[in-house]
């Protein structure tokens, strides 16, 4: 079984071999002194880098020309002396040593330029096809390493389904009868080319070093593919939030797998910008935020550094790490063997699928709305999982429906089955409304297509907390309806159109054109266990931070989950979760705060801790408490509980909380 590594470096040692000295200044004291003074329990190793050096001394492949010694094998020796397990990085995609002379085997875009760097005239790498007989040189570069050396895992890096129109995959599709320029059937062979690129990857690794860890990563992931998240042993979260993906990120990823019980790490960077960013520091406030965040949503911490082309660690950079994990190590015993706390399901526009109806593609905007449902469901302080479309149903007493999933006819009927029994649903966009629709039906209302006005404004039947207006603008416009004939729906907003769509002839001020505040029918209806919204309110507020969409949604949630487990006066920026560790029979409470601010352009960074103020706090419960204490120092914290509900007061503090709820008889306190 995976022993989930809690205080993880990814050391990357990506190297031109147009650099000399390589590794001169490595010394296996210096290495093991800076990981002992980092608290590492676990690492990852350059074995082989993006440009297709090996760092040991190779019988088949390139050594990197300026480097004299197995500096591979010193690192996993000096790491092994400390106690501490180790994968073995190797490159998969990449490999700039063959790209020139090997260039057959290289992806290619429909028209023929490169994948990933256009041409050999700008400096990056270039991205190898494995429906080639590169797979060949892959699996046998596994299989030296994992013959000369004893690890505990590998980390393939590079690889996922590609898009790819080279030589190979041409020849495939004209074998197969399949028309290259229909993207649809060139799929079957892209996907053929990455799970045959699994099996042969699996076959080496089982008959050199069976049962290892293997992981291959893409960087992301997909939350429409469970079967290629389950060929790996575990998952690695890559999401340097400055470094592309930012904050949103390993929210969605970490919320999306944390229900599978597949143990996974939380992967960020020491990097200001993005990897390989010599010189570049992230803050250490921000890192130590980042691991917070990491443990508060069940994940292991792993950060990511790369080693200077001379071989030598850096000792201040290590002992920023070191004040950061030994923090995570008095943590630990309250992390491990957790299960997430959740009442609401959140299905995915990623694993639903695109979506056309009336002309509208709802991929557009897709990924827009799982972001705005995890922005406002943490902001309110919800807890939650994101779903694919064939996970259950049954655990969750609300599944959101977020303004464009596609429902197939298997799924409308899973969703109807969910609703019989109990269930509830909130709906928004086209999600759930087909022309007579099981789900459409449900929600008490007749899809009649996509309203002209854009923006159009929502005119709430009620108030909307924190705000003023009679009515409020949607950016995006809205889908029409009308409310079925004899059905019961109860209106909680109407439709306003603007005077007219903004155009050459007809414009108004400087943005778009006022609400004409006539009526123009029902936009948000609730039955006895739906919600059904005809705006976007997720991508709104995702795209725009519309207030109103927010508050909206809050609004309806509260409606159908009448008590949710979480009630709390922290306000929207403080972060919560709560972990069961069954096994020790306690609920662990994370509370987290990242004074979020832009630095550069649209780079968000974390500098500086700002107190939390002492709040109160309220969660729901099955079992009866028996003790709440701080986590680590076991400072034991004033509580009573009545009706299921535990009441406490959290006391001031910064970056990240843990409070230890107890209950049952096998509880371990310590």
């Amino acid at each position: 079984m995976y022993s989930i590594p809690f205080r993880h470096i990814h050391l990357d040692f990506h190297t031109s071999g147009l650099i000399e000295g390589i590794g001169k200044d490595f010394s296996k004291d210096q290495f093991k002194q800076a990981l002992r003074a980092a608290h590492v329990d676990s690492i990852t190793l350059c074995a082989k880098c993006h440009h297709g050096w090996m760092y040991y001394p190779s019988n088949k492949f390139p050594m990197h020309p300026h480097l004299s010694f197995d500096l591979f094998g010193e690192m996993l020796s000096a790491a092994k002396e400390l106690g501490i397990s180790v994968e073995a990085y190797l490159s998969v995609g990449y490999d700039e040593v063959i790209a020139l002379a090997q260039n057959q085997y290289l992806m290619r875009k429909q028209d023929q330029k490169l994948d990933s760097t256009t041409d050999f005239f700008t400096p990056g790498y270039h991205q190898f096809c494995m429906n080639t007989p590169y797979l060949g040189r892959i699996c046998d570069q596994i299989e030296e390493v994992l013959s000369r050396y004893q690890v505990d895992g590998i980390f393939l890096d590079i690889v996922g389904v590609r898009t790819c129109y080279c030589a190979s995959c041409m020849q495939t599709a004209q074998e197969q009868g399949i028309d290259p320029s229909d993207a649809s059937k060139m799929e079957s062979i892209w996907e053929h080319t990455y799970i045959h690129y699994i099996e042969q990857v699996k076959k080496t690794v089982e008959r050199v070093q069976p049962g290892i860890e293997i992981f291959h990563n893409s960087g992301h992931i997909n939350r429409g593919r469970l079967d290629l998240m389950h060929v790996n042993s575990h998952l690695e979260l890559e999401s340097l939030p400055s470094g592309g993906w930012g904050y949103d990120h390993f929210l969605l990823s970490s919320r999306f797998v944390q229900h599978f019980g597949k143990p996974y790490l939380g992967m960020t960077g020491r990097f200001q910008f993005g990897w390989g960013d010599f010189g570049g520091y992230k803050h250490p406030n921000g890192m130590r935020y980042e691991v917070s965040r990491f443990l508060a949503n069940g994940a292991g911490c792993s950060i990511g550094d790369q080693m200077h082309p001379f071989g030598k660690l850096e000792d201040g950079l290590y002992s920023i790490i070191g004040t950061i994990y030994q923090e995570v190590e008095a943590k630990q015993p309250w992390c491990t063997d957790v299960t997430a706390v959740t009442e609401i399901g959140v299905l995915s526009t990623e694993s639903a699928g695109n979506y056309h109806i009336d002309g509208v593609n709802a991929s557009l905007l897709q990924g827009s709305s799982d972001i705005g449902a995890v922005r406002i469901l943490q902001e309110g302080h919800l807890l939650f999982d994101i779903l694919s479309a064939s996970d259950s149903f049954t655990p969750y007493k609300v599944i959101i429906l977020p303004d464009r999933i596609a429902l197939s006819e298997e799924l409308e009927n899973r969703l109807d089955t969910y609703l019989q029994n109990g269930g509830k649903i909130l709906a928004t966009g086209i999600s759930g409304i087909k022309e007579n629709g099981k789900l459409s039906k449900r929600f008490g209302v007749y899809w009649k297509g996509q309203n002209q006005s854009i923006p159009n404004y929502i005119e709430p039947c009620s108030p909307v907390t924190s705000l003023s207006s009679d009515s409020f603008v949607m950016y995006q416009g809205s889908q029409e309806i009308e409310i079925l004939e004899g059905d019961s729906s109860t209106i909680l907003g109407f439709i306003q159109e603007s005077f007219f769509n903004r155009s050459v002839e007809h414009f108004s001020s400087h943005y778009h054109t006022a609400s004409s505040l006539d009526r123009k029918g029902p936009g948000m209806v609730q039955n006895e266990q739906t919600i059904y919204a005809v705006w976007n309110f997720f991508s709104e507020y995702a795209l725009k931070g519309n207030l109103a969409a927010k508050y909206l949604v809050l609004e309806s949630l509260k409606k159908l989950l009448e008590r949710p487990i979480i009630s709390t006066s922290y306000p929207s920026q403080v972060e919560l979760s709560i972990m069961e560790q069954k096994g020790l029979s306690r609920y662990v409470v994370h509370i987290l705060h990242g004074s979020k601010v832009v630095r550069g352009k649209n780079m968000e960074v974390v500098e500086d801790h700002l107190p939390v103020p002492a709040s109160d706090i309220e969660i729901r419960v099955e079992q009866p408490i028996h003790s709440v204490y701080l986590v680590p120092t076991g400072e034991k914290i004033l509580f009573t509980f009545v009706n299921g509900s535990v009441r406490f007061t959290v006391p001031s503090f910064t970056c990240h909380q843990m409070i230890c709820l107890c209950y049952g008889e096998n509880n371990n306190e310590d």
